[in-house]
């Protein structure tokens, strides 16, 4: 039970300058063994992570070596470090597991992070120019290369943009596998599911498909194996064992954990397992509205579901947002709720701002002329710091080369929607909103093959590319605008545009 003494102590008055609400307050002096704090997008995240770990050092008087703050990468940490003016343990979670290998005296050579995509890159290379595996793969996109002429070299240059799709979807479906403790054996179980289709075409596209996979993925065991080495994510599982057997040997009574809605499940067990070796608190914060790194392994169940997962646990929201106005959370709140497989919620804001989202439509002739103009017209307003956002690097290169720049006295950042992920701007493009393979949404990205093979609850059409453009929405502090193709324009326009303003520039 919170005391009034509690919720109200003067530390929750100056946070890096910035004084706590009620709802934030409430999450940071519960006294739940587990909890998870839903905090939508702008509603102070880091900031309650901070407050949480000042309230334990300062009010609960917790030895600060006792506390455990975890991300997903160097960047996040280093973010939360500087906030802190305590000297805490930071990690990400290979770096967690690196220590507990070390404190156990077991050694291993690790892979570089970029092994997977390089040994993939590599033996891919190899089967477009294999006739038998070339036309595996042309079979996948077969409404879409129509040539019937093989030649490699031709194919090769034409459908560049496709084949790199193709192999980043090999990516993800390892990781997959990697990150859900499935072995190589598990191959024959999505092939026994796949029988099962009614689809015929979809069948033969799927074989084909996992052949491929599991030849590639066959490669990179061996590639690792010889070399001795294990690779960040075997590090994470071996680790967990190694807590099984030899358990720890520094204590955190409490585990903090930020961006939980990126929780895979290898992660996942490693944190129990550390949990069960010293029966330590957890606190974790995050936005399940936000998982868009299935590619990378996480496991949204794990978000949704935590009650189920951490028994003794109590949710709490933060529903303030002090970034985006109430017409625009109106906006991105109706589009992100058509997936019920999510926490309901909803955001407030005292911040009003008539039309923030904008379509701009264009036709591949003009395309750049309107982003240009569009600039022109941002300019016109008064704002200087812009976001330009595209689904893939691809987007952001037919506009300009350079990542970022100055136009005039106004900065522009260029970025992948993945990489804008808790940065905000004052104003935010975003690029090429097409209705094609490799468009937004990307058809490609959520390949109805991933439910197939790992049973995934999240079902609904484009469930991720839905949360990226939720992403890509609540990144501005003021208006965002949104660049459609006029001739195939994007599902998810066809969702919101009445509730927007068209810009005629």
């Amino acid at each position: 039970m919170q005391t009034s003494d509690e919720l109200n102590n003067n530390i929750f008055l100056d946070i890096n300058g910035y004084k706590l609400d009620l709802d934030q307050r409430k999450a940071i002096v519960s006294s739940a063994k587990n909890n998870l704090v839903v905090a939508g997008a702008g509603s102070g995240k880091t900031l309650t992570i901070v407050a949480k770990i000042k309230y334990l050092v300062e009010v609960k008087k917790v030895n600060p070596k006792e506390i455990l703050c975890l991300s997903f990468t160097n960047e996040a940490v280093n973010n939360l470090k500087e906030r802190l003016n305590y000297d805490i343990d930071v990690f990400t979670f290979h770096k967690l597991a690196l220590n507990i290998l070390k404190d156990n005296h077991v050694f291993y050579q690790i892979a570089s992070s970029d092994y997977l995509e390089y040994t993939v890159s590599e033996y891919f290379e190899g089967f477009l120019e294999d006739n038998k595996y070339l036309k595996y793969i042309i079979n996948y996109f077969k409404y879409y290369i129509k040539d019937k002429d093989l030649d490699i070299k031709i194919i090769k240059t034409k459908y560049n943009k496709l084949f790199s799709s193709y192999k980043n979807l090999i990516i993800k479906f390892i990781n997959k596998i990697k990150c859900n403790n499935q072995t190589i054996t598990d191959f024959h179980n999505y092939l026994k599911r796949n029988k099962w289709l009614l689809s015929k075409s979809l069948k033969e596209k799927n074989k084909d498909f996992l052949i491929i996979m599991f030849e590639i993925y066959r490669f990179y065991l061996e590639e690792i194996n010889s070399s001795c080495k294990i690779d960040f994510d075997m590090m994470i599982s071996l680790a967990s064992e190694v807590v099984k057997k030899k358990g720890m040997k520094r204590y955190y009574k409490y585990i903090i954990i930020d961006e939980y809605q990126d929780i895979s499940l290898i992660r996942y067990n490693l944190i129990k397992t550390i949990q069960k070796e010293l029966d330590s608190n957890i606190f974790a914060v995050g936005d399940d509205f936000q998982s868009i790194y299935a590619f990378s392994g996480s496991t949204l169940e794990l978000f949704i579901k935590f009650k189920k997962y951490f028994k003794d646990s109590k949710i709490f929201y933060l529903k303030n947002t002090y970034r985006n106005s109430r017409e625009l959370i109106k906006i991105a709140n109706y589009f992100i709720h058509k997936n019920p497989y999510q926490l309901s919620k909803k955001l407030i804001s005292s911040k009003s701002i008539k039309f923030p989202i904008k379509i701009i439509y264009f036709t591949r002739s003009n395309y750049q002329y309107k982003f240009f103009n569009l600039l022109e017209y941002i300019y016109s307003l008064g704002i200087r710091e812009c976001l330009i956002l595209g689904r893939c690097n691809h987007d952001i290169n037919v506009v300009l080369k350079d990542k970022e720049l100055v136009y005039k006295d106004m900065k522009l950042r260029f970025l992948t929607v993945h990489s804008s992920k808790g940065l905000e701007s004052e104003a935010v493009i975003v690029l090429n909103l097409s209705d094609e393979l490799l468009g937004f949404p990307n058809k490609m990205e959520d390949d109805p093959l991933i439910n197939l093979c790992f049973k995934n609850k999240d079902k609904y059409l484009y469930a991720e590319e839905r949360r990226l453009f939720y992403v890509a929405l609540t990144r501005t502090l003021n208006y965002v605008f949104l660049m459609t193709n006029k001739n195939q324009e994007s599902m998810f326009i066809k969702e919101i545009k009445y509730r927007c303003e068209v810009l005629d520039i």
